[in-house]
């Protein structure tokens, strides 16, 4: 089923504890998505905390910002400064409030570590449902391979994911058919994104 606002989409179909993957192809300018709908739509009355690899959600910003009237700045500019961004490993992060910043590592046992002291960290505090949105989790798989999805997977799993919506961006051209297929595996929802012709559609293609 093709659906015409991934907003409107997670704010009336997606509950908390879904984990919600949108997998895109590498031609998808995805920052519009994220900074032109997903972002502005999931932040009114919500809490969002954004996991940061490598600075992909950084670039994505700056490529997004530079192309938008000074009024949608204005308008982004204010939303960012409610989010939450857990920075892992190198790069910047020029929106947001950095909550914490974690060196980047594919060992289990130090990741998890690293990464659950971020998130209580962003927690604090917070009372209003939650969003959590990653950025660069295709580069992480791709430059660590199996551990870093064995490091992702345990995460996953030992976090009260219950308590918040989780959303992946994937890159589908940078990884591999068996890490596509296990994180797909844990997804509630499944979202493809595929260039048609002259346009990019986006199709369900797994629903909770």
């Amino acid at each position: 089923m093709e659906i015409h606002s991934v907003g409107k989409f997670l704010k009336g179909q997606v509950r908390g504890g879904d984990i919600v993957l949108i997998e895109y192809p590498s031609a998808y300018p995805f920052e519009d998505l994220v900074w032109g709908e997903i972002i502005p739509e999931i932040s009114h009355d919500n809490q969002i905390v954004v996991d940061d690899f490598f600075g992909i959600g950084d670039l994505s910003f700056r490529n997004y910002i530079r192309k938008i009237s000074p009024k949608e700045y204005r308008k982004i500019i204010e939303i960012t400064k409610h989010i939450k961004v857990i920075k892992i490993g190198p790069g910047r992060a020029s929106y947001g409030s950095i909550v914490d910043e974690t060196p980047l590592t594919y060992e289990i046992s130090e990741f998890m570590k690293n990464y659950y002291d971020a998130i209580r960290k962003a927690l604090v505090e917070s009372i209003k449902p939650l969003y959590f949105l990653s950025f660069g989790l295709a580069e992480y798989l791709y430059f660590g391979n199996e551990r870093a999805l064995q490091a992702i997977l345990f995460s996953i799993s030992n976090l009260p994911l219950e308590d918040w919506t989780s959303i992946y961006l994937i890159n589908r051209d940078l990884v591999e058919k068996p890490q596509l297929a296990i994180l797909e595996d844990i997804s509630a929802w499944i979202l493809d994104i595929n260039q048609e012709e002259e346009k990019f559609t986006i199709k369900i293609k797994k629903e909770s």
